[in-house]
């Protein structure tokens, strides 16, 4: 059995970004967690929402903020889940993104029930941290058991070593690798839980 919640919807990459291509993995995992739950950014005309959730984040109120919640941080606010989400509800105008601590089961769960998580991992750079994706669907084997986590990723296809920049979508992780990759040995990780709209 496979659940994809973004079936059929176009994934969105990070390097078309204007602001902070390098950057805006964050801001992009962002934009396709709000659209495939049915949240729509108001963009200014000619901007890409992700620059447009960069540019509430890259702003004296996001930064602001982001000493509010991290008090004394060093880094930028967009490296940040709760500022992320901050971001994500003041641009649509309502709580579309919650950050929680949650264990795999919970993960899914919120899949199964329709929602977009997305979550930090070492994707790009071993460890358990360092660039996001949007978690969108699960594969299960016969047994019901997981067997895959289908991710979009922003920046490309990690099965592939992320030779092609703009094939990230739809991509199945092996159940063991995707929580080698962002839970490590924690039961508990910190994610964006996207919301479905009403």
């Amino acid at each position: 059995m496979l659940i994809n919640i973004s079936r059929g919807i176009k994934n969105r990459y990070q390097l078309l970004t204007k602001r902070r291509p390098k950057s805006e993995c964050n801001t992009t995992v962002a934009t396709m967690g709000c659209i495939y739950t049915g949240h729509r950014i108001p963009a200014p005309d000619g901007v890409m929402p992700e620059d447009y959730l960069m540019d509430i984040l890259d702003s004296p109120e996001g930064r602001a903020y982001l000493q509010k919640v991290c008090p004394g941080a060093k880094y930028n606010p967009w490296n940040d889940s709760h500022c992320i989400a901050w971001a994500v509800n003041k641009a649509v105008g309502k709580e579309a993104c919650r950050v929680q601590k949650a264990t795999m089961p919970e993960m899914i769960d919120h899949i199964r029930h329709g929602g977009a998580v997305g979550i930090g991992g070492g994707f790009l750079s071993g460890g358990t941290s360092g660039h996001f994706v949007c978690v969108v669907g699960v594969e299960y084997s016969n047994d019901t058991s997981v067997k895959s986590i289908i991710i979009d990723d922003p920046y490309g296809d990690y099965n592939e070593g992320y030779v092609d920049h703009f094939d990230g979508n739809d991509i199945p992780i092996k159940y063991a690798d995707f929580v080698r990759l962002t839970f490590g040995r924690a039961n508990t990780k910190t994610m964006q839980f996207y919301l479905r709209a009403a």
